[in-house]
């Protein structure tokens, strides 16, 4: 739309039905009550019954939210379509009922009806009588925008009010959709639901006495085909919500958390001791017993803080493992998890967490033997000449160099030097102390650090005496040494070490269909300082047999084909 003539049209008196436009429609609900839907169906057909009536005007399908609130914009999938297509150039003008429909926070009304300006779109509220081709549209906006908004403020405030005085009043809030429970419309009590309440003390029992996971209740139900009464899968977080709700052991329980700002929806978890709790089994009868209720939510809690005390101890979680945290999938760009192996001498196994979280149907990424990657490794520190006779004579020209007499002995007489140094400070200071001219405090603060050095250069120099004393009397001392050093490099904790040092991360991806043949790029933070460019340092293939010769086992063979690269 050529925004500039289409003013000056309106400025002249010509209506904006006789302008030819492509026009468009928005229209949204906040909830998905029955009432609503009937509302939105309602403006549905009535805007586009309004734009075809209209010769000058071409229909486009217009966009609509369902259930969704006014008061966030990104949540809106189709409003934010409609932007991004009024970008594009897809339409001229929209129609929508009213800016409390389009948006109820005035800075995000003007921002997007301005944004639509500069794509050459107007919005049209009908209710509200503002185009927003003209002029005067941003002031006018504006103005009911505000009302808009103050209108939603002052709902939330007779929606808390409201709810504080039921809590008062010790009225059972919520809806009927308590699992195991039907609310009396009129009277608020709860009565049970028996064949629900079966499943709510089973699945006490099972958290309780039989000790499951959250993770495994919830596949033993959806395996049996139960549901929610939202009529959803079991899963984790439905499970452990019910466990916490002292309604189940009958008692009346609110105020567990208020909305903060009603913006931004925030929300303030209270603590228990500030919940409104106490007995009331006449009005909300128990399903569990107390016992039972007691013994499910204290393991509940003991588990819940262990697992934030891992979760703040990152360090600890993301370096548990040599692997942990360096393993992703090509495909979903997501970590592996370490899992054992039980069938085959327990062997460690790496797996997508995409898989672990929905099964084959959504990652077919193949898994990875630990001991296949670490043979990978240690091959690939020998193709990156990581050689420990290298290692080892380099040690061995070090300690070879300590067999110098006189390299210990100026050693030695530099630590001496520097003990007789502070020995002599500590007199100055304690002269100064006795004249006057340091307070008591200084001069404890100044001895203390003196004494401090002097007590760890003497260690330092008892070490360099014990040195020279082991260096003169053993002669055979750079081979023993040698042999001990061929041993601890060789070993598979400093070979572990290497592995961990060099490692940034690998991908992981299936090179076909089979997935047998399994492609790891392997990212390296090793740095050649005579490779200047970083040139891809390794393409190898290696084949690993799994299984036995036993009867009834067949052997099949895995291929990784290995990518290695500097880490850029």
């Amino acid at each position: 739309m050529d925004l500039y003539t289409v003013r000056k049209q309106l400025n002249m008196g010509m209506p904006l039905t006789s302008i030819k436009l492509r026009v468009t429609d928005y229209a949204r609900v906040s909830t998905d009550h029955l009432e609503q839907k009937k509302s939105l169906q309602n403006q549905v057909e009535h805007f586009e019954q309004y734009i075809k009536q209209n010769p000058n005007w071409t229909y486009i399908k217009g966009y609509v939210d369902d259930g969704i609130t006014g008061t966030s914009d990104v949540k809106r999938d189709n409003f934010m379509k409609m932007i991004e297509e009024a970008r594009l150039g897809k339409f001229d003008l929209i129609v929508t009922k009213e800016i409390s429909r389009f948006s109820r926070n005035t800075l995000d009304s003007i921002k997007y009806t301005r944004e639509l300006l500069s794509y050459g779109v107007a919005v049209l509220f009908v209710n509200d009588n503002i185009n927003t081709a003209m002029p005067d549209s941003e002031l006018r906006l504006t103005i009911m925008a505000s009302m808009a908004q103050d209108e939603i403020r002052r709902l939330s405030e007779r929606v808390k009010f409201g709810m504080n005085r039921a809590i008062e009043r010790g009225e059972i809030l919520g809806n009927d959709m308590l699992y195991g429970y039907q609310k009396d419309k009129d009277t608020g009590v709860l009565t049970i639901i028996e064949n629900e309440a079966k499943i709510v003390r089973r699945i006490y029992e099972l958290y309780g006495i039989e000790e499951l996971s959250l993770s495994k209740i919830s596949k033993i139900l959806n395996s049996e085909g139960l549901k929610t009464c939202q009529n959803k899968k079991w899963c984790i977080s439905t499970i452990s919500r019910m466990i916490e709700n002292p309604k189940y052991k009958g008692y009346y329980c609110a105020r567990k958390s208020e909305i903060v700002d009603y913006m931004t929806k925030k929300i303030k978890y209270f603590e228990k001791d500030d919940w409104v709790i106490y007995e009331d089994k006449i009005r909300i009868p128990p399903i569990i017993d107390e016992d039972l209720w007691e013994r499910a939510n204290t393991r509940l809690m003991t588990r819940k803080k262990a697992f934030v005390m891992r979760k703040e101890d990152k360090s600890i979680y993301k370096n548990r493992y040599l692997y942990s945290a360096k393993i992703y999938c090509a495909e979903h760009n997501t970590v592996f998890h370490r899992r054992e192996f039980r069938r085959v001498n327990k062997d460690i196994t790496w797996v997508c967490s995409e898989y672990l979280k929905k099964g084959k149907a959504t990652c077919d990424s193949p898994n990875i033997r630990e001991s296949e990657l670490d043979a990978i490794f240690k091959d690939l520190i020998f193709k990156l000449q990581i050689d420990s006779k290298d290692i080892i004579d380099t040690l061995i020209n070090y300690y070879n160099h300590l067999e110098i007499d006189t390299d210990i002995d100026e050693e030695i007489s530099s630590r001496e030097k520097e003990i007789n140094n502070l020995y002599t400070k500590k007199d100055k200071i304690l002269e100064l102390s006795i004249e006057g001219g340091l307070s008591n405090e200084e001069f404890y603060e100044r001895n203390n650090q003196f004494n401090d050095k002097i007590n760890t250069l003497i260690k330092e120099l008892n070490q360099l005496k014990l040195d020279k004393d082991k260096l003169k009397t053993t002669t055979d001392k750079t081979k023993a040494l040698k042999d001990s050093l061929n041993l601890k490099v060789n070993s598979k904790s400093t070979i572990t070490k290497i592995i961990s040092s060099l490692l940034d991360h690998i991908v992981v991806s299936k090179i076909s269909n089979d997935k047998n043949n399994i492609e790891l790029n392997i990212f390296l933070s090793y740095k050649d300082n005579q490779n200047k460019k970083r040139q891809p340092i390794l393409r190898s293939s290696y084949e690993f047999k799994r299984g036995y010769d036993t009867q009834g086992t067949k052997r099949y063979k895995v291929n990784y084909q290995v990518n290695g690269y500097f880490c850029m």
